[in-house]
């Protein structure tokens, strides 16, 4: 949704013609601060895959975040850790197993060295590590390093930091934003309209009854949110 129809459905559903500017503007304040409060709450991860480099500026792929969860090979090669060049020679030395003799026979041949070069391989393979990436927060940048021969992407996996109600995706984020909204805007109508009291008047404003409106809706929504957000579970 946009930010014109969650302030026309706020609106609407406050009772406020939101034709005037003025009122208008007043609405979007709330949404912006429904919006800003409900960003604590979104820890639904998503993915984006970039071309590899050794230093990547998540700002310009694209990437908007201040969590980085995990970073991987967009392709990783047959083997995962185990190189080209280790690979041949442990399968080159192993074929040499079965060679012919020299009567037509097969030949006997000592395998104290291929097995030894196929332990010596499984060694460096278990020591080395194919990819590591870490997060630069500050400079908003993932470095990598890649045994070669080195991917053509990578996939980044990250809580998005969103600046707009428009990239909200679900209808439930977007239910509890009209709903923090409308609370927001009941709070802010409600001071405004109990701030002055005529005595002796025979009409009376409902700022009383929408400030307690408000604080109740806005307690309801919150510990929903908490315990919704500690059921999420984030897979690493």
């Amino acid at each position: 949704m946009t930010m014109q129809e969650i302030v026309t459905q706020v609106g609407f559903m406050l009772g406020i013609p939101t034709n005037e500017p003025v009122e208008s503007q007043q609405i979007e304040m709330a949404v912006s601060i429904a919006f800003q409060e409900l960003k604590r709450y979104i820890r639904t991860p998503t993915e984006k895959t970039v071309p590899y480099a050794r230093r990547i500026s998540l700002g310009k792929v694209g990437i908007i975040t201040k969590k980085v969860m995990y970073c991987f090979a967009a392709r990783p090669r047959l083997g995962l850790t185990l190189s080209t060049i280790e690979s041949g020679n442990v399968f080159q030395i192993a074929a040499a197993v079965n060679t012919m003799g020299g009567v037509g026979q097969m030949g006997v041949v000592n395998i104290d060295p291929i097995m030894t070069e196929m332990g010596m391989a499984q060694v460096r393979n278990t020591l080395a590590t194919d990819f590591q990436w870490s997060y630069d927060i500050h400079n908003d940048v993932v470095y990598c390093a890649h045994r070669d021969p080195v991917p053509a992407q990578v996939t980044i996996r990250y809580i998005p930091e969103y600046t707009d109600v428009s990239e909200l995706q679900g209808h439930v984020w977007e239910n509890y934003l009209i709903r923090l909204s409308e609370a927001f805007m009941k709070r802010s109508l409600g001071r405004s309209r109990s701030k002055y009291v005529i005595e002796g008047s025979n009409v009376t404003n409902d700022g009383t009854i929408l400030l307690a409106e408000a604080t109740d809706e806005l307690a309801t929504i919150r510990a929903e949110l908490e315990q919704k957000r500690s059921k999420i579970v984030v897979l690493n």
